[in-house]
Protein backbone atom coordinates (compact mmCIF):
# COMPACT_ATOMS: atom_id res chain seq x y z
CA UNK A 1 0.00 0.00 0.00
CA UNK A 2 1.30 3.25 -0.85
CA UNK A 3 1.05 6.36 0.96
CA UNK A 4 -2.06 8.71 0.39
CA UNK A 5 -4.02 5.26 -0.16
CA UNK A 6 -7.06 5.16 1.59
CA UNK A 7 -6.63 2.76 4.67
CA UNK A 8 -9.43 0.33 5.50
CA UNK A 9 -12.30 1.76 7.39
CA UNK A 10 -12.10 -1.34 9.69
CA UNK A 11 -12.86 -0.14 13.18
CA UNK A 12 -11.12 -0.62 16.79
CA UNK A 13 -11.39 0.05 20.31
CA UNK A 14 -9.00 3.07 21.49
CA UNK A 15 -8.26 0.27 24.07
CA UNK A 16 -7.16 -2.08 21.41
CA UNK A 17 -5.34 0.54 19.61
CA UNK A 18 -3.45 1.54 22.52
CA UNK A 19 -2.36 -1.90 23.23
CA UNK A 20 -0.83 -2.23 19.89
CA UNK A 21 0.97 1.02 19.99
CA UNK A 22 2.21 0.18 23.43
CA UNK A 23 3.22 -3.56 22.53
CA UNK A 24 7.04 -4.00 22.08
CA UNK A 25 8.35 -4.78 18.43
CA UNK A 26 11.10 -5.01 16.63
CA UNK A 27 12.20 -4.21 13.00
CA UNK A 28 12.07 -7.36 10.30
CA UNK A 29 14.93 -5.35 8.57
CA UNK A 30 17.95 -4.66 10.15
CA UNK A 31 18.76 -1.00 8.38
CA UNK A 32 16.80 1.46 6.45
CA UNK A 33 17.96 4.55 4.14
CA UNK A 34 16.19 7.52 4.55
CA UNK A 35 13.81 7.79 1.37
CA UNK A 36 14.76 10.61 -0.95
CA UNK A 37 12.66 13.35 -1.65
CA UNK A 38 8.87 12.62 -3.21
CA UNK A 39 9.71 9.17 -2.36
CA UNK A 40 8.99 6.28 0.47
CA UNK A 41 10.31 3.30 1.97
CA UNK A 42 8.35 1.02 4.18
CA UNK A 43 9.24 -2.05 6.15
CA UNK A 44 7.76 -4.37 8.71
CA UNK A 45 7.96 -4.73 12.62
CA UNK A 46 6.63 -7.96 14.53
CA UNK A 47 5.07 -7.37 17.87
CA UNK A 48 4.44 -10.26 20.47
CA UNK A 49 3.63 -13.02 18.35
CA UNK A 50 3.96 -13.61 14.04
CA UNK A 51 0.35 -12.22 14.31
CA UNK A 52 0.71 -8.76 15.39
CA UNK A 53 2.74 -7.62 11.98
CA UNK A 54 2.81 -4.24 11.77
CA UNK A 55 4.11 -1.75 8.66
CA UNK A 56 5.88 1.16 8.86
CA UNK A 57 5.72 3.96 6.14
CA UNK A 58 7.97 6.92 6.03
CA UNK A 59 7.20 9.30 3.41
CA UNK A 60 9.67 12.58 2.58
CA UNK A 61 8.46 15.54 0.30
CA UNK A 62 9.53 17.10 -2.28
CA UNK A 63 8.61 20.78 -1.51
CA UNK A 64 9.21 21.40 1.26
CA UNK A 65 12.49 19.10 1.17
CA UNK A 66 11.72 19.12 4.96
CA UNK A 67 7.95 17.58 4.96
CA UNK A 68 7.71 14.06 6.20
CA UNK A 69 5.36 11.76 7.07
CA UNK A 70 5.55 8.48 9.17
CA UNK A 71 2.85 5.93 9.20
CA UNK A 72 2.05 2.93 11.33
CA UNK A 73 -0.40 0.51 10.72
CA UNK A 74 -1.87 -3.22 11.52
CA UNK A 75 -1.19 -5.64 8.43
CA UNK A 76 -4.45 -7.41 9.66
CA UNK A 77 -6.77 -4.90 8.61
CA UNK A 78 -4.90 -2.12 7.93
CA UNK A 79 -5.92 0.18 10.19
CA UNK A 80 -3.65 3.26 10.86
CA UNK A 81 -2.91 3.23 14.61
CA UNK A 82 -0.35 6.43 14.75
CA UNK A 83 0.78 8.69 12.29
CA UNK A 84 3.35 11.81 12.58
CA UNK A 85 3.19 14.43 9.85
CA UNK A 86 6.35 16.83 9.85
CA UNK A 87 5.68 20.56 8.39
CA UNK A 88 5.96 23.46 9.80
CA UNK A 89 3.54 24.96 7.38
CA UNK A 90 0.87 22.82 7.44
CA UNK A 91 -2.33 23.14 9.37
CA UNK A 92 -4.54 19.97 10.53
CA UNK A 93 -8.50 20.91 11.29
CA UNK A 94 -9.79 18.51 14.14
CA UNK A 95 -13.06 17.46 14.47
CA UNK A 96 -14.07 20.25 16.87
CA UNK A 97 -12.76 22.76 14.52
CA UNK A 98 -9.45 23.35 16.31
CA UNK A 99 -6.83 23.98 13.97
CA UNK A 100 -3.34 22.63 14.67
CA UNK A 101 -0.59 24.29 12.54
CA UNK A 102 2.83 22.76 12.43
CA UNK A 103 3.94 19.31 12.76
CA UNK A 104 1.81 17.08 14.41
CA UNK A 105 1.00 12.98 15.62
CA UNK A 106 -2.45 11.15 14.30
CA UNK A 107 -3.51 8.52 17.11
CA UNK A 108 -6.13 5.95 16.59
CA UNK A 109 -9.21 6.77 18.43
CA UNK A 110 -12.67 4.89 18.48
CA UNK A 111 -14.56 8.37 18.02
CA UNK A 112 -11.82 9.76 15.88
CA UNK A 113 -9.84 7.37 13.71
CA UNK A 114 -7.13 9.21 13.22
CA UNK A 115 -8.46 12.47 12.17
CA UNK A 116 -7.86 14.03 15.41
CA UNK A 117 -4.18 15.55 15.58
CA UNK A 118 -2.23 16.52 18.35
CA UNK A 119 0.76 19.44 18.52
CA UNK A 120 4.50 17.45 18.11
CA UNK A 121 6.31 20.08 20.34
CA UNK A 122 9.35 17.58 20.24
CA UNK A 123 10.33 17.20 16.64
CA UNK A 124 12.46 19.11 14.49
CA UNK A 125 12.32 19.43 11.26
CA UNK A 126 15.73 19.40 9.71
CA UNK A 127 16.04 15.92 11.97
CA UNK A 128 15.18 13.35 9.67
CA UNK A 129 17.11 10.39 11.32
CA UNK A 130 16.04 11.23 14.87
CA UNK A 131 12.80 11.93 13.72
CA UNK A 132 12.64 8.55 12.65
CA UNK A 133 13.84 7.30 15.77
CA UNK A 134 11.26 9.50 17.66
CA UNK A 135 8.86 8.34 15.38
CA UNK A 136 9.67 4.30 15.99
CA UNK A 137 10.12 4.94 20.26
CA UNK A 138 6.57 6.70 20.07
CA UNK A 139 5.32 3.09 18.00
CA UNK A 140 7.13 1.16 21.06
CA UNK A 141 10.09 -0.46 18.51
CA UNK A 142 12.25 -1.15 20.75
CA UNK A 143 14.94 -3.17 18.20
CA UNK A 144 15.00 -0.55 15.87
CA UNK A 145 16.44 -0.52 12.01
CA UNK A 146 19.78 1.27 11.36
CA UNK A 147 18.99 4.54 9.74
CA UNK A 148 20.90 5.92 7.17
CA UNK A 149 20.66 9.00 5.95
CA UNK A 150 22.73 10.82 3.04
CA UNK A 151 22.30 14.38 2.71
CA UNK A 152 21.76 15.93 -0.83
CA UNK A 153 22.87 19.40 -2.20
CA UNK A 154 19.94 22.00 -2.57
Amino acid sequence: MQWGERMSSAKMTTAEATKLIEMAKRALVAEINFPSRGTSKSFDVVGDTKADLFTVNIFRGRIPHTKCNFGARIKKNNVMLLELHISPTQVHVNPNGEKITGSHWHIYSEEYGRSQAFPATDISEESFVENTLSFLRKFNVVEPPDVTFQLEII
